[in-house]
């Protein structure tokens, strides 16, 4: 039996679920428990490969059985503290030392460029620009396993039920511009976003006219509301902000193609397998693995990685979107 332990962020969890595949193969099919946070849950709902789901507000008696292998992947200490009493035949990844984290290290590639790395926070940010493999393949290699593809299962009721909204005659594009509010300099400028949003309405893809979805979560309404204001075209919709996950991730699947910043949206694209265009300004683009579905624009400022919260993303223009798009999709 296998116990993984990933909390979030959500995006995360996600391409934390890639390695599944490759540890049914590797175990022959064993039981995989995987302990997340409340949030999380539906995105891991309704993937067969895992046999239970536990939230630390579970009453269950799961974490008193013997694991053979425990994969624990997340650095608080809080998160930490449930590996302290269980029972496996091993670990990999990152546990508790005499009350501070620490990692294995098989694990140490992918915690060395982390808040709990054993060099320290200065050191670890500039591995992570160092960096040239890709989140995938550090896993992958952590654990001893191949990840073939990226994966997600979601309800086919959903699916149905989201899909009926869309008109198929069009080229549907999906825009998520925005970033939530922990890293402002992921988004894509405003001015730009509504540069981006007018020259693709003007642009013929694949023999169709586009129509653009705007998508987001909550704090992205007001960025929207003055996206529509400074747009009068019925060929750009709202998908509104307070979608489910598995709306968000079925709205998702119904687009032709994604564009969006370094965040869920872009994990949900690549999990199911949507052409998609990603831009970076804080954080790494070479550690996004996107299985060959996406192109990537990097920020040219001189703090692109630097992990900072408000680091320069004006160099994420429409012009520059635009271009690496139309190479993508030859238009």
């Amino acid at each position: 039996m296998i116990l993984i332990i990933k909390y979030g962020a959500l995006g995360d969890v996600i391409r934390t679920s890639y390695i599944l595949p490759g540890l049914h193969r590797k175990y022959g099919n064993p039981k995989i428990v995987w302990m997340t946070k409340p949030e999380s849950f539906a995105l891991l709902r309704f993937n067969h490969y895992i046999s239970e789901i536990i939230t630390p507000y579970c009453k269950t008696d799961l974490l008193r059985l013997p694991f053979d292998l425990v994969i624990s992947l997340d650095d608080e200490i809080e998160i930490l503290k449930h590996i302290e009493n269980l029972d496996y035949k091993e670990l990999r990844g990152s546990y508790l030392y005499d009350g501070m984290p620490g990692y294995t290290s098989n694990s140490a590639e992918w915690f060395d460029m982390g808040l709990i790395s054993r060099f320290g926070k200065v050191s670890a940010d500039e591995l992570k620009k160092l960096n040239t493999r890709e989140h995938n393949e550090i896993l992958a290699s952590m654990l001893d396993i191949a990840i073939k593809e990226p994966i997600f299962f979601n309800s086919s009721v959903m699916e149905e039920r989201v899909g009926r909204h869309f008109k198929r005659n069009y080229f549907v594009i999906g825009l998520n511009s925005g970033a939530g509010s922990r890293w402002p300099s992921k988004q894509m400028p405003v001015k730009e976003t509504i540069a981006l949003i007018r020259q693709l309405l003007e642009a013929e893809i694949e023999n169709k006219k586009t129509t653009i979805y705007l998508l987001g979560a909550d704090e992205e309404k007001e960025r929207h509301k003055t996206i529509k204001n400074a747009i009068a075209s019925e060929r750009l919709v709202d998908t509104g902000t307070d979608n489910s996950l598995l709306e968000f991730a079925a709205i998702i699947k119904c687009c032709d193609y994604i564009i969006t910043s370094d965040s869920l949206a872009l994990h949900l694209a690549i999990s199911q397998k949507v052409r998609n265009l990603s831009f970076y300004a804080p954080t790494s683009a070479a550690e996004i693995g996107t299985f060959g579905t996406g192109v990537k624009v990097k920020s040219l400022s001189p703090d692109y990685c630097s992990y900072r919260k408000y680091a320069d993303n004006s160099t994420i223009t429409a012009e520059r979107v635009l271009q690496t798009m139309k190479i993508h999709l030859g238009f």
